[in-house]
């Protein structure tokens, strides 16, 4: 007996959840397949209905809702006005089935009077050129007049001026996230906007070769080497460039400066003899000191130019490794442009001086300086630049210490330049001279160029 009532309480339950099953799927079929849909035409007002899918063939009827009231057409096309602009129109379909029952359905909305836009934005690097990021699906806007104007990203800030469907990968860009996004405008109508998706720039090691250098290995007390140097000698007045352009206080002359045998250059200055040679400032000169040149022998362009360096001891001494643009004669300075590799004052002897200078920066110039731990004139230190097409990154003894980008017209880096090492004297930047100075050196290990993953180039006269 037991038995009989579980099998008669499985039989009813079994029933009951049959009923349910039947009861649900009726439900089901009361509702659309698909939804009914609008779609907008090529010049944003005219209108397309797709009406909804559902189980049976009942018959079904329509009316356009602008907002919210009925418009008196049933036509699955519509057109409207612009002064419809700002309204919202949608689509509701009433389908009956054959029990006789009735279900309503409602389509997407549509504001009308703004630009629509199908699809997603995709940007990706250029498959023929990896240094270039482009397009690969571009929305399709409603209206089909609306244009698209673009801003391309790095991470979540703007990239200066690069506002075309193409964006050409800078050296700066290497490891970060690049991202497009596009607005799309219409006369009279509201604009529209679409964000890419985000396209991960590799880093890219980089491989130093080296192509040229000078070790600076002669006997001790011999000249550099004249098939590389060229001596700037006077007081800057046979240059049309009186005190050098800074107020400086020394008369050059190559003689006083040689290799010291231990294979490195020393620029000497001292206030001996000085006084036999005139100076722009209308008397006997205070101080003798040494400026060779690259110029018209050896020119460089881009690459790593490294110099390993002790620098000068005593207030208003003003010793650098430099370079300056090989047409400096025609474009004159700073429109040929400047890059110091590195500046060393006797008055800030535990500072490292970088900066780069252009037609926008000029004297000021663009860059950064460095602390370091022991002063510069206690011993030798590495000081270079990596100099590429649209980037200059400093380093002191291989730390990086500034990153100057190509950003505008101040760049003037895209040239051959020459190079310079030289010992000033007081000066604009140098500052007064120490009053019981009276010598002062500089030495050069050597120097050395290297072309970056084959980017660099030695130039012999």
């Amino acid at each position: 007996m037991y038995r009989k009532v579980l099998a008669l309480i499985a039989a009813l339950a079994l029933s009951v959840s049959s009923f349910s099953m039947i009861a649900a799927h009726g439900e089901d079929l009361k509702k659309p397949i698909a939804l009914p849909k609008i779609t907008a035409g090529s010049t944003g007002y005219t209108f397309t209905a797709t009406p909804a899918k559902w189980s049976d063939n009942g018959p079904s009827s329509f009316e356009w809702l602008l907002n919210g009231k009925v418009l008196a057409t049933s036509a699955l096309t519509l057109k409207l006005k612009s002064s419809d602009n700002k309204k919202k129109l949608q689509l509701r379909e009433t389908h009956i089935f054959d029990d006789g029952k009735s279900v309503a359905a409602k389509s997407n909305t549509i504001t009308i009077g703004n630009v629509l836009l199908s699809d997603s934005l995709t940007i990706r690097v250029r498959p023929s050129d990896d240094k270039v990021m482009e397009i690969a699906v571009l929305p399709q806007s409603i209206p089909t007049t609306a244009k698209p104007t673009y801003q391309w990203y790095v991470g979540y800030f703007e990239i200066k001026g690069a506002t075309k469907s193409t964006y050409n990968l800078t050296t700066s860009d290497l490891g970060t996230d690049i991202s497009l996004k596009v607005n799309f405008v219409a006369k009279g109508f509201v604009s529209a906007k679409k964000t890419s998706n985000t396209v991960a720039i590799a880093n890219i090691t980089r491989t130093y070769k080296q192509i040229w250098s000078e070790e600076f290995n002669g006997p001790a007390g011999a000249p550099a080497d004249p098939t590389v140097w060229v001596a700037q000698n006077g007081d800057g007045v046979a240059f049309g460039n009186r005190g050098w352009g800074n107020n400086e206080r020394q008369w050059y002359d190559d003689k006083i400066s040689s290799t010291n045998g231990s294979g490195s250059y020393v620029i000497k200055a001292t206030k001996t003899g000085a006084g036999v040679n005139s100076c722009y400032y209308k008397g006997p000169c205070e101080w003798t000191s040494t400026k060779l040149v690259t110029k018209d022998k050896v020119g460089f362009k881009y690459g790593r130019l490294e110099a390993r360096i002790k620098g000068p001891v005593g207030s208003g001494t003003w010793g650098a490794f430099w370079l300056l643009g090989a047409d400096i004669d025609d474009r004159g300075w700073p429109g040929c442009g400047e890059i110091d590799v590195t500046e060393l004052l006797g008055r800030l002897p535990n500072t490292n001086l970088g900066y780069i200078h252009g037609p926008l920066s000029g004297g000021g110039g663009r860059g950064d300086k460095v602390e370091m731990a022991t002063p510069h004139h206690a011993g030798y230190h590495t000081y270079a630049v990596d100099w590429l097409p649209d980037q200059i990154r400093y380093f002191l003894d291989g730390v990086p210490f500034a990153t100057l980008n190509k950003v505008d017209k101040d760049w003037v880096f895209d040239h051959e330049f020459y190079i310079i090492i030289n010992l000033a004297m007081g000066g604009n930047l140098g500052g007064e001279i120490a009053a019981n100075l009276t010598d002062s050196s500089m030495e050069f290990d050597y120097i050395r160029v290297y072309s970056i993953n084959g980017v660099g180039e030695v130039i012999k006269r």
